[in-house]
């Protein structure tokens, strides 16, 4: 394990050599930072390399700790939703007989029996991810299906290890609901590239052409919507 200094924090890095590389690359991801770089790069590279991409590295940690969901979620936690990260707040009532999880005044509100499970605590955050993803998504979903003159069989929601969204054959649309984790935006980028499968199965020219027609912008959205991809 190495470091450098970053103002005063200090980033812990590992290194892998790979004889056939011919650029060094820097991989910030959920287990940290991992420098990728040939046999003959020095340590005194590697170094400089990382303390000039310091600012880059410190916010793509910040995000992936954010965004990913605490195993062991207490009054302080932070959880993703739309974009940001936000404070949570445990609240232990007797009378309770489920979990119950509010998102008020930019706060979520946990309210808990006096006994429960991890288990029984991430179902119910799975499960306020499903209903706010079906209760944003699927009237955005509507109104672009309108605007690019397409028609989804059906709008389906599931937690998905590898993407956000998915289209077969016969029009049916699929979500990961961890989709509400991100900003209005990144959403709003995966519902017309999912809806654009419709008229072309494949990643086509004419399959981006058709997103770009839609989204000017959809380049500098799917490189930001890259960061999340590790984490679902």
């Amino acid at each position: 394990m190495y470091s450098v200094e970053y103002g005063t924090k200090s980033i812990t890095f590992d290194i892998e050599r790979k004889a056939n590389l011919k650029n060094t690359y820097i991989n910030v991801d959920t287990n940290g930072v991992l420098v990728k770089t040939n046999d003959t790069t020095t340590i005194e590279q590697i170094n400089e390399m990382v303390r000039n991409k310091s600012a880059w590295i410190s916010k793509k940690l910040e995000l992936f700790k954010a965004i990913a969901i605490n195993k062991d979620i207490s009054t302080g936690s932070r959880l993703y939703y739309m974009g940001k990260s936000y404070y949570v707040e445990m609240i232990e009532d007797e009378t309770a007989e489920i979990i119950i999880i509010n998102f008020t005044h930019s706060k979520f509100h946990i309210t808990t029996p006096q006994k429960y499970s991890d288990v029984e605590l991430n179902n119910a955050i799975e499960y306020f991810y499903k209903q706010k993803a079906i209760e944003k998504i699927i009237p955005l979903t509507k109104k672009w299906a309108q605007k690019m003159e397409v028609f989804p069989e059906h709008i389906s929601f599931r937690y998905s290890k590898n993407r956000w969204g998915s289209c077969s054959s016969t029009n049916r649309i699929s979500f990961n609901y961890h989709l509400v984790k991100l900003s209005s935006s990144l959403i709003e980028y995966v519902v017309i590239h999912e809806l654009a499968h419709i008229t072309f199965e494949n990643h086509s020219k004419e399959f981006w052409k058709l997103v770009y027609k839609h989204l000017a912008d959809y380049k500098v959205r799917e490189e930001k919507i890259r960061v999340f991809e590790k984490l679902i």
